[in-house]
């Protein structure tokens, strides 16, 4: 039975843009991070292939409302939903599941702030350095009093099987390591680290599996509008 998977991240945050760990913290979207996607959100003309070279630049997103959707729950995900598909966004349901790695004692905190901590250079040496060779591991080295990448990795799987166990279509709303954790374990013979797998601010993939073949397409779709 073919299945569909939609995975979008949230748009940015003030976090983002001042390049904080952001992981739990509930951070509405930032003006700059609302007014990002409706740029590419556009104004809903079609889309062509862009080899029309008499159009204009623009992104094309799926239509999701076949969809059953999900959100991690947290505002941001919540704020990238309504912005892009205002007529869906009563329809989400929140799964805790999908929610962003949680940096414990490194949250909300820049690499500046961190860089003589040793237990930071502890997890950027054991974690970050090694995230394609942890990326389906439960062990590892977590951020103290928070996750590691593994342990995220086997939470959001467990939420993507329990959610998948009933539904044919779903979007997600969620984070960049979530989408970096799924993409990772459909795909891994790409040997992308979470970091290259990680889709910038109100982007990702959607991944289509049937019983021959699974493949995936970025999201949105760049082409030329009308």
């Amino acid at each position: 039975m073919k299945k569909e998977i939609f995975l979008f991240r949230h748009g940015r945050t003030l976090a983002n843009e001042k390049k904080l760990y952001c992981g739990k913290s509930d951070l509405p979207l930032s003006p700059r991070g609302e007014a990002e996607l409706l740029k590419k959100k556009g104004d809903g003309k079609k889309i062509l292939p862009s080899a029309n070279f008499h159009s204009e630049p623009g992104f094309s997103y799926p239509d999701i409302s076949h969809c059953t959707i999900f959100t991690s729950g947290l505002m941001r995900t919540i704020q990238t939903l309504k912005t892009l598909y205002p007529e869906l966004s009563d329809l989400a349901i929140v799964e805790k599941g999908f929610q962003e790695i949680n940096f414990g004692d490194f949250e909300m905190k820049s690499y500046d702030e961190l860089k003589e901590n040793p237990d930071y250079q502890k997890w950027l040496q054991e974690e970050v350095d090694r995230i394609p060779l942890r990326s389906t591991e439960s062990s590892g080295n977590p951020c103290p009093n928070g996750e590691s990448w593994g342990q995220m990795n086997e939470r959001v799987l467990v939420s993507l099987e329990k959610i998948l166990n009933n539904e044919r279509s779903v979007a997600i709303f969620t984070h960049g390591g979530p989408i970096s954790a799924i993409m990772t374990h459909f795909f891994p013979d790409e040997r992308k680290s979470l970091y290259e797998w990680q889709p910038d601010f109100g982007e990702g993939y959607k991944i289509t599996i049937d019983e021959k073949s699974v493949f995936y397409e970025k999201i949105p779709q760049e082409g030329v509008r009308l």
